[in-house]
């Protein structure tokens, strides 16, 4: 049963462990770490809640804009950010590191009104209106569901609530392919962006170097029949138990804390920025946050393929009920039409440099900026103390500018 490798055999153990231990991995046990993380800086948190065209019920975090004196007349003119995670991430992802490293606790600090999203089945997004967690057809998506169905009914509630016909969004990881997954299918949406910022961009996985994913995606039928034999729908989902043991396993005191950065690094890149040790227990605090089986195996699909793609259901007969076709089709990036800003680590595992030029050259109908951070690995973007400079500052400075065109060009 282990011949898909050490590294699959460790994931089921996790995975098995916390069915058995804890049962259903119900977020009603868990408090909201993403608020407790933005209430610890003093600040308002709130949370809104929605649901998706398929029936999906997500909660959108918010840190309303500063109401201080230096912000009232910005906030006139300022689009709201929305921020997206990636893979495994959640709301959490752009809070836990705190002041002066956090990206929307520095969005917030410069006026800007930031929303948090929470793809279906993490932590905080685990509602249906007729299906529960516990029933198979609940885990029936990959990212392209978020895409297509999560993606733009956020960007709808958004918009509403602040009478705003623009935002600015910030994508991380899956953050970015779900973008380029809703523009590719609904390019109507192009108009309802300011523009995007791209960090560690995942969509060309032909040359990620993870020797975890590369090993996982070798052998992806194995992982199938095992996942099945499991009953395994949905993986590594946030409970009690996992926040607990994830953090004294990666707390710098404990003799766990070099295993634990060696297997990150394993997964994501060796980084030149080594993250602060103080950091890891709050990052367990919101993260991993869950995800669905498909979503691995639609990743996987596309290590194996080199192409950005649909889901390929392995068969001739269900892809052509599907798409009308026997093999998937690709995602049409000619139809994203952005101002965009795309950052990418010379040390990413995930997000080679050669795949994000790929990306870049398809983004033929987009204004593309592209930098790359020396030394960077996949989540250096969320947590390295030099993010604010070398990337975040960028993107700010982009969004007050686009902001000040905008409003010169209405009068």
């Amino acid at each position: 049963m282990c011949s898909v490798g050490l590294v699959l055999c460790a994931l089921v153990v996790v995975i098995g462990s916390i069915d058995l231990v804890g049962g259903q991995s119900s977020s009603s046990a868990l408090i909201d770490s993403v608020c407790q993380a933005v209430q610890r800086q003093q600040l308002e948190c709130q949370v809104h809640r929605l649901e998706t065209a398929d029936g999906y019920r997500l909660s959108v975090h918010r840190i309303p804009a500063p109401r201080s004196a230096q912000c009232i007349q910005p906030q006139q003119q300022l689009r709201p950010f929305l921020l997206m995670h990636g893979l495994l991430g959640s709301a959490g992802d752009f809070v836990a590191g705190g002041r002066g490293r956090s990206l929307a606790l520095e969005l917030h600090a410069r006026c800007f009104d930031v929303w948090l999203g929470n793809a279906r089945g993490t932590t905080h997004s685990r509602g249906h209106r007729s299906l529960a967690t516990s029933d198979a057809r609940f885990w029936q998506f990959s990212w392209h569901e978020i895409g297509i169905y999560d993606l733009p009914a956020i960007v709808d509630y958004v918009l509403a609530r602040t009478h705003r016909r623009q935002l600015h969004y910030v994508g991380h990881s899956q953050g970015t392919t779900v973008l380029l997954v809703l523009l590719s299918q609904r390019p109507e949406y192009n108009a309802r962006f300011a523009n995007a910022a791209l960090m560690a961009p995942v969509a060309f996985l032909k040359h990620l170097s993870s020797p975890p994913l590369r090993l996982l995606a070798s052998d992806s039928s194995a992982v199938t029949l095992l996942l099945n034999k499991l009953g395994l729908h949905e993986l590594l989902p946030a409970t009690a138990l996992t926040q607990v043991g994830g953090q004294f396993f990666c707390t710098a005191s404990t003799p766990t804390y070099a295993l634990c950065t060696l297997f990150t690094s394993l997964y994501v890149g060796f980084s030149d920025y080594p993250l602060d040790r103080n950091i890891l227990p709050r990052i367990l605090e919101t993260t991993p946050a869950g995800i669905s089986r498909g979503q691995l195996q639609h990743f996987g699909q596309l290590i194996n393929s080199g192409k950005f793609q649909q889901y390929d259901y392995r068969s001739p007969r269900l892809n052509a009920l599907r798409y009308g076709q026997s093999t998937p089709p690709s995602y049409k990036l000619a139809n994203v039409r952005l101002e965009l800003q795309i950052f990418h680590g010379n040390r990413d595992a995930l997000s080679s440099r050669a795949d994000v030029q790929r990306l870049v050259n398809e983004l033929r109908n987009s204004n593309t900026q592209m930098y790359q951070v020396p030394g960077y690995n996949h989540v250096d973007f969320l947590f390295a103390l030099s993010a604010p400079q070398l990337v975040y500052e960028r993107i700010i400075q982009q969004a007050w500018q686009l902001d000040a065109q905008s409003v010169a060009l209405s009068q």
